[in-house]
Formats: C-alpha cells, structure tokens, sequence
C-alpha cells in the first residue's frame, strides 16, 4: 500500500471543503518549503467549519482571494503566499527557505516576485538568508 504524502492527506482532508489554503500549508503545498511536521493546516474560508487539525482564517469572499488551483485544492499563489508569509510574521525558517526555494526554482532570481513597497525592507531581510540558504 502506498504511504500518503502531505499533500496526498490535504488532498482528502479538504476535497469537499470550501476553502484556499493559506500560510505555511500553502508554502508546503506549493513545494515552497522543504517539508515538515505542521500541527495545523491553515486554510481561508468563508464561514468557519467544523475541521479537526486545522486554523481557519476567516474571510469576506475567497473570491477577493488571490488563487489558483493546484493539483486538485485551491491554494494562494506562490506570490500571494509569500506576501502573506511575510506580512504575517510567521516562522523565519519557512520565509527564508520559501525564497531560498522560489530562487532556485526560477533561475537564480527574484524577478517574478511583485512584493509590496511597504513589505520591501522585510523582504530585502530574509532576501539576503535565502541566498545563503543552501551554501552553508
């Protein structure tokens, strides 16, 4: 029997659920991060739902959200999520590996990144971690 993979257990998790996911599980999800033990998944929704294991962000319309779908879930886009990732303040490690990742993932740049002016310094901060990120 196969062993299901992260994604494999949010695929069913949320089949039959409105929402977008959001935050380090939309990183996680994305291929963004290098993976890890997450207590929750956090996900955008509409009207909070009765969901064992998961932190549910309440908002207006998913529709205002900026999405995608992606292997069968709706998920932020990768430059929506590290907006998010940066505006909340979350886990530094997850920040600095989600740009060490998107660098290397798009030929050694940032270019295709349209951060926010008022995001640019915190950006320029962990900017600077994730080019060292796989050279130490």
């Amino acid at each position: 029997m196969a062993v299901m993979t992260y994604n494999d257990q949010l695929r069913h998790m949320f089949a039959n659920v409105e929402c977008v996911l959001a935050f380090d599980t939309a990183a996680d999800y994305l291929g963004l991060t290098n993976g890890g033990f997450r207590a929750v998944a956090q996900i955008f929704v509409n009207k909070k739902q009765n969901i064992e294991g998961t932190e549910q962000i309440l908002v207006p319309s998913l529709e205002a959200l900026e999405y995608e779908e992606h292997n069968g879930l709706l998920c932020t886009t990768v430059n929506r999520t590290i907006i998010d990732l940066l505006e909340q303040n979350g886990d530094e490690q997850i920040i600095a590996e989600s740009l060490a990742n998107y660098y290397e993932e798009h030929g050694e740049s940032f270019e295709g990144l349209k951060i926010p002016k008022h995001l640019q310094p915190k950006f320029e901060k962990y900017k600077a971690w994730a080019l060292e990120y796989y050279e130490e």
